[in-house]
């Protein structure tokens, strides 16, 4: 490593002098010839063909105009996530009938599958839920059709009564991004809901991008025939013959066609009763022959379903609607269409309706994405008045900013081209590009101002200054490009949410390369000359005169403390080594805790409310009513939405009465306090509401899915051991510190009334239980017997069931009739025992097996990193029996796969970057020198988070991906200028000397680009910077302590790498691990003297 190459650069006088008999270079070619000759190659041709050049790089920044218009705004990239869903109802069954006659048969017939990453379901009181998560391998246009067969064959094994499995394929980003309530104190439930479901629905269904529009609230109509038992026994008839009765009369069937003649009939069979009342002439056949009319048995009217969902606004009546946006819509453009129309349905409405917007995402993703394009037009400000600073002329600076909007615009084209969208990791990936792009071309101009100040010719000047540094531009682009390829090739969800970012960059960073070959010295030959008048006259050269002794008193004191630090390496090692060390050293310490997505301020948070299984929807709407008075007594509040009879939202919603669902919305953030604070007030409010169990959080979002924060989850086969194991979990986790609303997800507890078929008393009166299950499930949950058509053509259910008197009474269940095989009619009770009991509300698996989680919120100022030990000792504590598993889920289970993802995908930069610098290099020792300023990056970034207050976050992890890339950088320069000198003859010591003031500059400009255009961000001066703070603090410390320390501490290994022993050189060399250095010699084509016009 200490001797200089073979292969030397020419002098670069002779460039100056347009020799044509430069001297070749005799050894083989290099690897990183060809990587240098073609940008060359580039440069040469834009330098002659200025004008083609400056058309086609303007042809590019008007598609970037087009494109940037174009592209869709959305507040997170869409992550596909192959994902489908299969839901059955069974109505009248409990749980565990469900899981056992239902789920368990769906599970075993979807597992076969490949690819499958997750399988999980829901067994609830008349429904089953199967949902199949894929991994990124499946196929997502076949998985739908392959559950679909799946499911199929096993549809003839559900129980009868059973509706047909529905199998949807769903998007994790389908969720509802805005929300309206149509609020009405005046009208019933029904009439309510006919408006919203008739007038405002379609409407908004009709909308370009809208995908879905879900109803909350309200009660459909329905005609209802509540059979009376006492008539029913009077008369001898069963429910299960008036349901028949009604299916056979009242319908309508095709009956083929008829011609005669030239004409052609087609034949309708109708016997469709034109009004409700009308169903009460249909007969039934009793079991002796005898007809009676159905409205002997029944009374017959159109009213309202039973209400489910209870919705309000500020204490007011509502009817909610959720508005989904399709994947790969523009949110803005959806949101806004809506808003536009929502004047003209109003004007349709009563005047004691209104139609408001209660919830919409829009307008913190604006502020938002508001935010970073202050931040990003700030970065090119300040970005001209360092350039100023350090070239004192405009026209330099003018050369460099030009650059930026250049790259930025095409690089639009690039994100088009992708099917990426302005969001809010695709724009923060284009911000913190702006040292990378401005570095390209600070380099290559500050170069060919060197040239210059020697009396060079524009273009010789400028194709000297491209060339001389052509393998370190690009090996550092490459190096970045290697940096954030592995980020967007990262598998799962955290992948595809930050696939966007990585690949923005990465585009952004090889069109920058481009800029800096032909766009940068092509204007640098047109508008930059030898002795210009601006470098001479006026006060910026007066203040550059200054500004350059200035400086270079600074180069002469960094070139005393270089020297310094060649001669006590030990000393320079080991306070780098100490930075690192100290750095971690705050993570460990917790001084520098550890979270997986900061807390951010949108204006509104989410409350969830639990009463005790089995209470009814009225009783739980009391208590609901005493939450919404609280809220709105809070000076802070200005929305408040309600639903009692629904908890969450989206793919991830519940229904029962039970829970209940709150959106609180705020004033605007500069007239109150922070929401943090609001949502601390709200739980002291909220913790005696007697009726509910109430919890605090904040909504969900971005990478983290909305999942519970803290989570253990239990698995086993019993629920009995599986809620002992829970309960001593929830005892654990309460008096844990900085855990809040600790939650037992065991489901035991609902009230059941338990019917058990005697077998030998039914077959002897030949009443099969299927027969008797059917009874029960129409008596008291109903069924749909026929429909009924209105006049407009539009259908409502005939619903058949008992009297509400009847179904209120549980003593009358006994009583009710079913038929024998001799078709007489007995008492239920004489073939079944009726008992009360207790049962699960729901049922749930994980991979085909039982599973209980008891989940927490974590309390404000508390991060996942901090309690995560005392969740591992209460792991060891419970102790599952053989059979029984527990683990941590939950947001801390994303964290750390997420972290473990990341982290792979940051040794997989580091290592691209080596093997690249390496190939180009050809030398396997100088990579390494370069690579020894992550170390003291690392420590810095600590540092950063520690002096900023952040916690280390999977956006301050980026951070520390983008800082491999920035502080690699700096060591290329050095490291290169330093192989360059050797191969001119100095030696090491000297070559170093002259390397690291030769370099300064550059290296300081770029790094001051950084600081201060990240400085606001850190200092969360933005509008919506919660989230991009920790980052730009991560690269600030980074790129500060990498700067000033990577300074001396590259030097310092050089040194001590190229002083390994002479028999150690010497097998490397001969193994091929160590390269001369410098593998690059100027092609004879960019070098010839040419006939070029001289600026």
């Amino acid at each position: 490593m200490g001797s200089a190459s073979a292969c030397s650069l020419p002098d670069p006088e002779q460039y100056s002098q347009g020799s044509a008999n430069i001297r070749r270079c005799a050894c083989t070619v290099r690897p990183a010839r060809a990587a240098i000759e073609a940008p060359m190659e580039l440069t040469r041709l834009a330098m002659l063909r200025r004008w083609s050049t400056t058309a086609i790089f303007l042809a590019f920044a008007l598609a970037g105009v087009a494109a940037y218009i174009g592209l869709p705004i959305n507040q997170f990239p869409n992550v596909a996530i192959p994902v489908v869903a299969i839901t059955t109802t069974y109505p009248g069954s409990n749980p565990q009938e469900i899981e056992t006659q239902i789920t368990r048969r769906i599970e075993d017939a979807v597992a076969g599958l490949s690819n499958i990453d997750k399988l999980v379901s829901t067994s609830g009181a008349g429904f089953s839920s199967v949902v199949v998560q894929f991994t990124d391998k499946a196929d997502i246009k076949q998985i739908g059709s392959d559950v679909e067969r799946q499911v199929s064959a096993v549809a003839g094994m559900l129980p009868m009564g059973a509706n047909r499995p529905v199998v949807l394929k769903i998007n994790l980003d389908d969720q509802a991004v805005m929300q309206i309530a149509l609020v009405d104190s005046t009208l019933s439930p029904e009439a309510l809901y006919r408006v919203a479901h008739d007038q405002i629905q379609p409407a908004i269904e009709g909308f370009n991008g809208v995908s879905s529009v879900t109803l909350v609230g309200g009660a459909a109509r329905q005609v209802q025939i509540s059979v009376d038992p006492i008539r029913l026994k009077s008369y001898g008839v069963s429910l299960t013959q008036v349901q028949g009765a009604l299916a056979a009369a009242n319908t309508s069937l095709p009956g083929g066609s008829v011609t005669q003649g030239a004409q052609q009939f087609d034949v309708q069979v109708s016997g469709l009763y034109p009004t409700p009342e009308a169903l009460g002439d249909i007969m039934v056949s009793g079991p002796a022959g005898q007809q009676v009319r159905i409205r002997d048995l029944a009374t017959i009217k159109q009213a309202a379903t039973e209400q489910t969902k209870i919705t309000r606004v500020n204490g007011r009546q509502a009817i909610l609607l959720a508005i989904g946006q399709r994947s790969g819509a523009n949110l803005t453009d959806v949101t806004d269409a809506i808003r536009q129309a929502l004047p003209a349905m109003r004007a349709t409405l009563a005047p004691s309706s209104e139609l408001v917007v209660v919830a919409d995402t829009t307008p913190s993703v604006r502020n938002s994405l508001n935010g970073i394009q202050q931040e990003l037009t700030s970065a090119v400000l300040l970005t001209g008045i360092i350039l100023l600073l350090f070239l004192h002329r405009w026209r330099a600076a003018g050369i460099v900013l030009l650059s930026i909007p250049t790259t930025l615009l095409t690089t639009f084209v690039a994100m088009q081209f992708l099917g990426f969208s302005l969001n809010f990791l695709s724009m923060l990936g284009l911000t913190l590009t702006i040292g990378i792009l401005v570095d390209d071309s600070i380099v290559v101009l500050e170069n060919i101002l060197r040239h210059l100040a020697r009396g060079e010719r524009s273009f010789d000047a400028a194709l000297m200054g491209r060339a001389e540094i052509g393998l370190a531009a690009v090996a550092i682009t490459l190096v970045d490009v290697a940096v954030f390829a592995p980020t967007g090739l990262v598998s799962g969800q955290i992948g595809g949410f930050f696939r966007e970012f990585g690949f923005t960059i990465a585009a952004a960073t090889l069109i920058s390369l481009a800029v800096s070959f032909a766009l940068t010295p092509m204007l640098a030959a047109l508008l930059l000359h030898p002795h210009d008048e601006e470098a001479a006259a006026g006060p910026l050269a007066r203040f550059g005169r200054w500004w350059d002794g200035w400086f270079g008193a600074m180069e002469v004191s960094y070139g005393r403390l270089l020297g310094w630090s060649l001669d006590h390496r030990l000393i320079v090692i080991t306070f780098a080594a100490s930075t690192l060390v100290a750095g971690i050293g705050l993570v460990t310490a917790g001084h520098v805790e550890v979270e997986f997505v900061p807390a951010s301020d949108n204006g509104y948070f989410v409350i969830g409310t639990e009463a005790a299984p089995g209470t009814s929807l009225a009783a739980h709407d009391t208590a609901m009513r005493r939450v919404e008075e609280i809220l709105l007594a809070m000076p802070e509040v200005m929305t408040v939405t309600a639903s009692v009879g629904v908890s969450g939202s989206g793919n991830s919603s519940t229904s029962s009465a039970r829970y209940g669902t709150v959106t609180v919305e705020t004033h605007p953030r500069a007239t109150r306090r922070p929401l943090t604070a609001i949502m601390d007030d709200a739980r002291m409010r909220l913790v005696d509401v007697p009726g509910t169990r109430v919890k605090v959080s904040e909504p969900g979002g971005g990478p983290n899915g909305g999942a519970q924060p803290i989570a253990i989850q239990l698995s086993g086969p019993e629920l009995g051991p599986l809620a002992e194991l829970a309960t001593r979990v929830q005892a654990a986790m309460s008096t844990t510190r900085g855990l809040i609303n600790v939650t037992n997800g065991a489901p035991i507890g609902q009230p059941q009334l338990r019917v058990d078929v005697n077998q030998q008393a039914a077959a002897r009166l030949g009443v099969s239980a299927a027969s008797i299950a059917l009874a029960v499930r129409t008596s008291f949950a109903g069924v749909v017997a026929t429909k009924y058509q209105l006049p407009d053509g539009t259908l409502e259910d005939v619903q058949l069931q008992l009297s509400s008197q009847a179904r209120g009474d549980v003593t009358s269940l006994g009583d009710l009739p079913v038929p024998t095989a001799t078709g007489q009619l007995i008492p239920l009770r004489q073939v079944v025992t009726i008992t009360e009991t207790a049962g699960p509300t729901q049922i749930n698996h994980e991979g085909r097996r039982r599973i209980v989680t008891v989940s927490a919120d974590l309390e404000t100022g508390q991060s996942l990193g901090g309690v995560r030990a005392d969740l591992d000792r209460i792991l060891q504590e419970v102790n599952p029996p053989t059979g029984y598993s527990a683990r941590v889920a939950g947001t801390s289970e994303q964290q750390s796969k997420s972290f473990g993802q990341l982290f792979t995908a940051l040794g997989a930069s580091v290592l691209l970057s080596y093997l690249l610098m390496a190939v180009l290099y050809n030398s396997l020792l100088h990579p390494l020198v370069i690579l020894f300023s992550l170390p003291v990056a690392v420590g810095g970034a600590m540092f950063g988070l520690w002096i900023f207050g952040y916690a280390f976050s999977i956006f301050a992890m980026i951070g520390l991906i983008l800082l491999v890339a920035l502080a690699i950088k700096n060591g290329i320069l050095l490291v290169d200028r330093t192989n360059r000198n050797k191969e001119q003859g100095m030696s090491t010591h000297d070559a170093l000397l002259e390397a690291g003031p030769a370099r300064l500059r550059p290296i300081l400009m770029t790094s001051m680009t950084i600081v201060i255009a990240l400085l606001p961000t850190a200092l969360q001066l933005g509008e919506g910077a919660e989230l991009r703070a920790p980052l730009a603090a991560v690269v600030l410390g980074g790129v500060i302590s990498s700067t000033l320390l990577t300074l001396v501490l590259i030097p310092v290994v050089y040194t001590l790498l190229d002083g390994l022993p002479r028999p150690v050189t010497w097998a490397l060399r001969l193994l091929g691990l160590s390269g001369g250095g410098q593998a690059v010699e100027a092609s004879p084509t960019t070098a010839t003297a040419l006939e070029h016009p001289d600026g």
